[in-house]
Formats: structure tokens, sequence, C-alpha cells
């Protein structure tokens, strides 16, 4: 039998503990992040983008020298200007595993490394004249805001390089780790730890990547203000009161809503609560009741014995959103949990390594007389209640969520690096092998269940990285996957009947309805580009070869889903994936530089390995 790690490969260094508490670590992430959404969402639509050995560039970079990987070369003509990065491998993806900084070349002037505000700048102004808009000074200000941030999380981390692997501790500790690991953040946005309304010392009181834990601060507003739905019956407010033990009890006329405690003093700051605070019709009840720990989305928060997530407002912009929960969020969230409780006994019986947290409850207000202006602050009050971790815990399932593992930089890869080597010493594996087999667990336990949804009854969920958790056995392979988030629910044609049944209100309808293509762009997106194509670069960690069998494994689970599930809607798309059709991919970068709401994203087409690689099962090797 071979070793475990006989067939290990060279694979990018990982940061250590003082390299990444560097004064331009921080700097350099997001020059790699700004490359990845250009080169994404400009430079392959244009075909500006190649990627070369050194010796087949004209006009070498003295920098790059010595350089034995490949180069990626970006052409931005609108700019007279070149770019050119090292990384190991073509990736027809965009996701480069980075080895060098980035070099600039403006005109005739000599190469020259470039730091974040000249490419910063360099490519605001290139899609600038693209669109033929002005500067965007408030992207530039969102990047240099997620530096800063991003920077002070570093430095604060402990002083050791070694991977925590969540089998190893109490499986709550492990989890709530995962949730306050996301060091670098989204890989594919310019601006990933962009918080700006908040100073640095509320950044690391209420930021999940400072390990933070909080009680949560409460309100009385009149009862005539609330608006409330619990899909069990019990009143949500009541619901609240025992899930956060804040043991309050409201004056008649009166109900109790808790806030985050930055929510709390923003909601004193505004006018019109300010005024109703004067006169008695608001009471600002202080902090009280259990604390709570901030998870991967900042304001979702998981109580001290995981049996409930709340989902809280934050009226401040965390990268691309205000994150406050609006009305027909929170709805939609609801109809999603009733929705699904309809099949969620076939697909326990399907798929029972699948499960979607509950959306339970929802509080939020409505102001007598309220117009357009105080809706925002009227959605600042909503809250939603969502079912925790405990049972899963207590079936013995371990959950890391996936963005702590995937998409988190070279922290995730030395996560996801030792998941796998303890699967494969576990199985007495080579690497190679125990890779394939670790991921066609977890293809098979995500891709099956979600596209059954969406093909057999029009459900699209949205199971990006921030949404999903990976649960794990003794051996660290994947036996669960578990989504969360419902109030983005979308249902295509054949779901819409069961949703009008609901007698929803027609602004709730309008938002959770969809075509088809619409609803296929929402899981191709975040299922197989967000999801999928970071789990594969991470795993592959700079192994091109390793990297193209995983697209096969991908390629057999899609193969395998089908013989399973010949619907005619399913058919056509896999099979025009397997042709080569392209997946669509979020513009996270052209959003930010158009200031546009989220809803508003536009989605390119993202071309693919899985036309070209074989299809064989993960066992074969």
């Amino acid at each position: 039998m071979n070793s475990p790690l006989s067939h290990t490969h060279l694979q990018p260094p990982m940061p250590s503990a003082s390299a990444s508490r560097a004064p331009r670590f921080a700097e350099l992430q997001h020059c790699r992040l700004l490359i990845n959404c250009y080169a994404r969402e400009v430079a392959m639509q244009e075909h500006t983008l190649a990627v070369l050995p050194v010796y087949q560039l004209a006009g070498a970079v003295p920098q790059l020298a010595g350089h034995h990987g490949q180069v990626l070369d970006i052409t931005l003509p609108r700019v007279d200007s070149r770019l050119r990065v090292g990384v190991l491998h073509v990736s027809a993806t965009a996701n480069f595993d980075y080895t060098t900084p980035v070099y600039l070349r403006s005109g005739r002037d000599g190469w020259r490394e470039a730091d974040w505000r000249d490419l910063s700048r360099l490519l605001i102004e290139d899609l600038s004249r693209r669109a033929g808009t002005p500067f965007n000074d408030e992207l530039l200000q969102q990047i240099g805001d997620s530096i800063a941030t991003m920077q002070d999380v570093l430095d604060q981390q402990p002083a050791t390089t070694a991977p925590r692997q969540p089998g190893n501790r109490n499986a709550l500790h492990a989890y709530i780790d995962s949730e306050q690991s996301l060091l670098t953040g989204h890989p594919f946005h310019p601006a990933p730890k962009s918080r700006a309304d908040w100073s640095p010392a509320e950044q690391r009181h209420y930021s999940p990547e400072h390990k933070a834990s909080m009680a949560l601060h409460y309100f009385q507003i009149p009862r005539s203000w609330l608006v409330c739905d619990n899909v069990d019956g019990e009143a949500a407010t009541a619901l609240l009161a025992r899930l956060t033990g804040h043991a309050l009890t409201a004056e008649p006329g009166g109900v109790i809503v808790p806030l985050h405690p930055w929510q709390a003093g923003w909601m004193r700051r505004q006018p019109r609560i300010a005024s109703a605070m004067r006169h008695g019709e608001v009471r600002d009840l202080g902090p009280r009741g259990l604390p709570f720990h901030p998870t991967a989305s900042i304001r979702t928060l998981l109580a001290e014995d995981a049996r409930h997530f709340l989902k809280l407002s934050l009226n401040m912009r965390i990268t691309n959103c205000i994150r406050n929960n609006a009305r027909h969020e929170l709805r939609s969230a609801l109809t999603g949990t009733r929705l699904y409780r309809g099949l969620r006994d076939g697909m326990r019986q399907r798929f029972p390594g699948f499960h979607v947290l509950e959306e339970r409850a929802f509080v939020t207000v409505a102001f007598p007389g309220e117009d357009g202006a105080d809706k925002e602050l009227a959605d600042g009050f909503g809250v939603l209640a969502r079912e925790g971790m405990a049972d899963l815990l207590a079936q013995g399932v371990r959950p890391v969520v996936c963005a702590a593992l995937f998409g988190n930089g070279t922290y995730g890869r030395a996560r996801v690096a030792a998941v796998i080597e303890r699967y494969a010493q576990y199985h007495g594996y080579t690497r190679e092998r125990a890779a394939r087999l670790w991921f066609a667990r977890y293809a098979e336990t995500a891709v099956h269940p979600i596209l059954y949804l969406l093909f057999e009854h029009g459900i699209a969920f949205e199971p990006h990285m921030q949404n999903t958790l990976v649960g794990l056995d003794a051996d660290g392979a994947p036996t669960h996957v578990i989504l969360r988030d419902l109030e983005l629910t979308r249902l295509a044609p054949q779901a819409q009947p069961l949703a009008r049944a609901l007698a929803l209100d027609a602004a709730t309808l309008s938002e959770l309805c969809c075509g088809d293509e619409r609803a296929w762009t929402r899981i191709g997106y975040c299922l197989f580009v967000n999801n999928l194509c970071e789990v594969i670069a991470t795993i592959a960690n700079g192994d091109a070869q390793l990297g193209l069998g995983l697209w096969s494994v991908l390629r057999h689970t899609l193969q395998d889903y089908l013989a399973r599930y010949p619907h005619p809607s399913a058919s056509r798309r896999i099979h025009g994936l397997l042709a080569g059709e392209p997946l669509p991919a979020k513009g996270n970068l052209l959003t930010r530089f158009l200031r546009q709401a989220d809803r508003q994203a536009s989605y390119l087409p993202l071309y693919h390995p899985l036309a070209v690689v074989n299809g064989a099962p993960a066992a074969s090797i």
C-alpha cells in the first residue's frame, strides 16, 4: 500500500502568522482580489487576458526574471496599461493561485510593483472609461476600509499557524470557531471586509473575526406598531422572549423587541425614534439576557445553547448591501420554510445528509401612516428567528461553515489540507485518492438535493459558501450539507401555485416568483460558481492535475444525477453544462462600481472544464 501522503504535490506556500500580520499582507490580498474580479468580469469577457510562461511574454518584467511558473498577463488598452502577476497555472474559472505581487506598466514607463491604490485607481479608471461614468471614489474608499478591517483582524490572530481541525474539539466550539474565522473572506469581491460605519473599537467589539460575544439590546415599542408571524403558531414576541431569556415584562399596550447593540445606538440617533423616546412611546431597556455569538454574516447571531439563530437588522453597508431585514424578505423566509416543510419528509428519505435550517418567526414594525421615507427605519427593527444547530450536534454532526474552509485564502486551504490528510490517514489513502473521494461525497451530498429541489419542485435556495455548512464525521469525511438563509428563496413557475395558495401579499409573491432562467441563474452561480469552483480550487491547492481530476468527479456527479432523476429540465441544463455551456458568474466588482443594489447585479458567462474532463468516478484511481 502506498503511504497516505505519497502523492502530495507542490503547493503554494501558506503564510506564517508573522507574515499575515505584516503591514502589507491585507494590501497584497486585496490586489489579488481585484485581479480575481477584473479577470472574471472584464478581461475574460473582452479577451484581454492570457496565461503564459515567462519566456513567451514580450517585454520582460525584470522582477519576474527568476519566476518558474506561469504569468497572468492582462492588457488595459483604455488606460494604456498592462498588468502581470505570477500564477501556478491556467484557470478557466479565474481561480488563480498567485505566487508574486502584481506588476504594472503604464504607457512606455518601466515595470513596477503595484500597490493597492495604484491597482484600484487603474481598474476603477478603466471601468469608468468603459461605462462612460465618473470615477467612483466611493469604491476606492470601500477597498481602503476593507484593507484596514482585514489587517486589523489578522493582527489580532494568535501567533500560531497550526490548522484547526473541527473533529478535534468540542463540536459546538469548533462550529462557532468556523463561523468566526473568515479572515480573508469572499475571493471574488473587491472589498469583502468593508464595514465603513464601524470604528476600530466597534469592529473588535462586534465582529465575528474578533471572537465577539454579546447580549442583545431591548426596546419596548407600541404593540400597534408590531408586524409578526410564526410558522408554529406561538406568538412571535413570546418566542423571542423565551429564546433570548431577557426576563423583561412589557407594559400594557407595549411589546419588547431585541436589537443588535450597535443597531440600538443607531436607532437612538434617528429623529423619529428620539422623538418617540422623549414622548414615552419607545423605551430603551438596555442590554439583557443570554449571550449570542456573531456568525459569518455578522448580523446573524447564534444563541449560547445553539438552539436558535437570530438574524438582526444592521442599518450599515456590509459588502454590497445595507443589512436590514425588509418586510418582504422576512415573509419570504417563512414562506420558504412553509413550502419546504411539505417536502421535508420525502427529502429526508431521498437525501438523508441534506438539511435546511427553518426560518420560524419574525417581528418587525410598521409605523402609523408610514411612507417610503419611514420604511428603512421600520425595517431596522426586523428580527428573524431561525432553527439552530443543537439538534444536529446532538446527532453527532460536526458542522463547519463552508466559507471558513473554501474561498478563505490560505487559512482555509491549510484547514482543508488538514481535514483531507486526516481522512487519508484514517483510510490509508494517497492524498490524491482521498481528495477525490472526499470531494465526491461533498458534491453528491450538496448537488443532488439542490438540483432535485430546483428541477422537480421549482424551488431555488441560495447555496453559496456563507449559506452552506458541511457536516463532518469522525474521519473528516462529509456526511451532511446544511442550507440556511431562506429569505432570498426563488420559485420557478412550477412552484408558484403552491405560493399563491398561501395567500401571500402581492409584494412578497412578486419577490419570490421568477422565471426558469432566473431560478437557474441563482443555482448556477451560488452552487456551481461561488461554492463548487471554490471547493475544487481549495482542495487542489495549486495542483492543476488534481484540479482537473476534481472537475472529472463533478462531471460524474452530474451524470449520476441525471441517471437517477431524468427530468427534462434537468437534462437540458446538465447536458448543456457537460457540452460546455457557461455558468453565470456574479459581477461583484461591476455591481459595486455601478453603485447598484445586489438584486441588480449582472451575471457574466464563465467557462469551465466540465466539457473536457472524462467524468470518471472518484473511486476509479
